[in-house]
């Protein structure tokens, strides 16, 4: 099997851009992100998830394993799209706002993406079920655990979002955001248990998406309890999951794009 140097730049580039946000976000805090600054991080944001998108959109075109298949690497693709747009958007605001509102237009496109991901990882679920390439043993146990911790989390998060002195568009925005991150979790879990199952460069593509997932997922639910807390890190140390998540992701993809080459 060739190597793929696609792969490896963007888990590079997501490594640096990491590494970068970290080492900025040891300087003195400030209110608000630095205009080079903001725009570096989202294009950088934004360049990940389009190529993950693309890679997806042409892993699609290019499987021959079902409808069921090509529906989810679509829906997968139009899940990076989704996440593209919104940063693009939020950089806008961040740009033209010194407070930004929330919710916004932006979160519009965030909430949308995060439907079509949870879509695109339940029909991978299915697709893996219906193969029988994979033992149903456990399967139930990992669903039930996901699900019960997908539960405990929740509750604790929407119970903290339902007290915040907020508006209810507010509240329900962020409830929107908690429930669709730990939606993702709970087919993630199953796929993970799956993944296991691969071996080779098959298998390794599906360990880098998968744990662009699992860093999304739990980022996301992190900083989302901390915002419902109004404890929030610096701005620039949330952007590191991020990009480290677009990064594995988009590496995933491209290696899953690189095997049907071959």
């Amino acid at each position: 099997m060739r190597s793929v140097p696609g792969a490896k730049f963007v888990l590079f580039a997501a490594g640096a851009a990491a590494c970068l946000s970290v080492a900025v976000a040891a300087l003195p805090a400030r209110d608000r992100l630095a205009l080079p600054t903001l725009v570096v991080l989202t294009l950088v944001k934004v360049a990940l998830l389009v190529a993950a998108a693309g890679w997806s959109f042409s892993s699609r075109n290019r499987l021959h394993a079902g409808p069921r298949v090509a529906r989810a690497w679509g829906l997968l693709g139009a899940g990076f799209a989704g996440l593209a747009l919104g940063h693009v958007v939020l950089g806008l605001e961040q740009t033209a706002y010194a407070d930004p509102p929330f919710p916004a237009t932006s979160d519009v496109f965030f909430l949308a993406a995060q439907v079509s991901l949870v879509a695109a990882l339940t029909e991978f679920v299915r697709a893996y079920r219906e193969s029988g390439l994979f033992s149903e043993r456990g399967g139930a146990r990992a669903l039930l655990v996901a699900v019960a911790a997908a539960a405990l989390v929740g509750g604790l998060l929407l119970v903290t979002i339902a007290r915040l002195p907020a508006s209810w568009l507010e509240r329900a925005t962020s409830g929107a955001y908690a429930l669709l991150d730990l939606a993702i979790l709970v087919p993630l879990a199953l796929l993970v248990r799956q993944a296991r199952h691969l071996g080779g460069q098959v298998g390794r593509a599906w360990s880098l998406l998968l744990c662009g997932f699992l860093v999304f997922s739990a980022a996301d639910v992190v900083f989302g309890y901390l915002h419902a807390l109004d404890a929030e890190p610096s701005l620039l140390l949330s952007q590191v999951p991020f990009v480290a998540a677009y990064g594995l992701a988009s590496a995933g993809t491209r290696l899953q794009l690189s095997l049907l080459a071959d």
